[in-house]
This record gives structure tokens, C-alpha cells and sequence, in this order.
């Protein structure tokens, strides 16, 4: 294989998602290529931190309050044995299925939550047998970036997961992007405050998809042509 593909492995190699013939070329090639062998461990790090990313957030006193009977709220120290974060508050309401008293989270949980279940979606793209990675490279607005792309060829379950880019300036936004036959399409926008690995939902199929990146774009987001590159890669 030829330096691209092989790159390209890269981000199957962190998802343990090649073939054993790709396996050895791959091990083989970074034994010598460190370019290659610093974006197989950067990709590393990147699923590794989106893994253990859940944040800790407080649940309000009406959370816990619903939650816990009248003579535990005395005690402090069991209430945090009993509800150290956001997770045993989403578990509490999903599996005792607590009234609408207990759903009245502030803005921060419910963020907290929306990225929890990205991330628990992302996760489950990776372990399906059928999903497919693609590697992204850094361009010239993120020289340092790594990044990757796991989709469901039929499905709209498709993230790109990165990390080093810089936090969104102001007045700016990052944007999705996907080619394919048919031209080059813009998705959702989002920000980042560059506090470690970031996930971003395409929210299509791309499966039939050529290229996929991330641009920075004006505030509101571009229709026509995509601004400057932030990550690109083949599909």
C-alpha cells in the first residue's frame, strides 16, 4: 500500500477495526513512519478521552429530593455515595421512572446529558460490525488536529470525533461538510471551547458519501462555499 492508505488505517487501527492482513501492514509501516505512528497514538488518546468525557455536574435539590427517602437527606455523606454525578441522576430517572418533578434539570445537566447519549451512540456505532472509520488530516486553520469519522453506511448515525482544535473564535462557527456525487453539502454548525476531545453529529447517511470535513465559518454558517478547511478526509 502506498503512505495514504496507509494512513487511512489509522483511525481503523484505533478502533482495532482492520483486517489482519491491514493489521500487519499498518504495525508494519509505523515501526518506521512516525508521522503515522503519532496520529495512531493521538487517535488513541482521542477515543480514549471521549470514553472517560462524561462530566460531573451537580443535580438540583428538587432531583434529589425525589429521589432519595425522607431520612437519607439528612445525611450528606450518603447522598453522595448515592448520587456522585450526572450519570446516577440520568439512571435514576430512566430506571424508577420518577415524575415530571424530577426532570426539571437546569441547562447544564441537560447539556451534560445531550452529549452522554452522543457519546453512548458514538460508542455503539464503533462496536457495530457493520460501521466504517475514515481518518480526517489537519489543514492549515488546525495543523495539530486528529480526527475521525464513524458512520453507519444506511443509517444517519455518523460522528466525527477530534481533538487539538482550537476553540472557536468569536463571531465564528465550526461546520460539517460531506461530498459526494451529487457536490460538496453543509451540515450543522457548532462550537468548541477547546477543553479536550470534541463529538459532532453529521446527522445523515454517509454511507454513499465521497470526503467529509470540518470548516470554519462565519456566524449563521455557510450555504455555498465552504470556508477554510479545518480537517478533510476521504471516505
Amino acid at each position: 500500500m502506498d503512505h495514504g492508505t496507509l494512513r487511512q488505517l489509522a483511525a481503523g487501527a484505533a478502533l482495532d477495526d482492520l483486517d489482519p492482513t491491514e493489521r500487519r501492514e499498518f504495525d508494519a509501516h509505523v515501526r518506521w513512519c512516525v508521522a503515522c505512528a503519532n496520529l495512531a497514538r493521538d487517535l488513541d488518546d482521542v477515543l480514549g478521552e471521549l470514553a472517560l468525557a462524561t462530566p460531573e455536574v451537580a443535580p438540583p435539590p428538587a432531583l434529589r429530593g425525589a429521589i432519595l427517602p425522607r431520612r437519607e437527606r439528612r445525611s450528606p455523606a450518603r447522598w453522595r455515595w448515592a448520587l456522585p454525578g450526572l450519570a446516577a441522576a440520568v439512571l435514576a430517572v430512566v430506571v424508577f421512572g420518577l415524575g415530571t418533578q424530577t426532570l426539571r434539570l437546569n441547562e447544564g445537566i441537560a447539556a451534560a446529558r445531550s452529549r452522554i447519549a452522543q457519546q453512548a451512540t458514538a460508542m455503539a456505532i464503533v462496536v457495530d460490525p457493520a460501521h466504517r472509520t475514515a481518518s480526517l488530516s489537519a489543514e492549515p486553520a488546525a495543523p495539530v488536529a486528529t480526527a475521525v469519522v464513524v458512520y453507519r453506511p444506511g443509517t444517519h448515525d455518523a460522528f466525527v470525533m477530534a481533538d487539538h482544535v482550537p476553540p472557536t473564535p468569536a463571531g465564528m462557527v465550526y461546520q460539517l461538510w460531506y461530498a459526494d456525487a451529487g457536490g460538496v453539502h453543509p451540515l450543522g454548525t457548532f462550537r468548541y471551547d477547546g477543553e479536550g476531545p470534541f463529538l459532532a453529529p453529521f446527522g445523515v447517511d454517509l454511507g454513499a458519501s465521497a470526503a467529509a470535513m470540518v470548516t470554519l465559518e462565519r456566524e449563521g454558517g455557510a450555504t455555498g462555499e465552504p470556508g477554510p478547511q479545518v480537517v478533510f478526509g476521504k471516505l
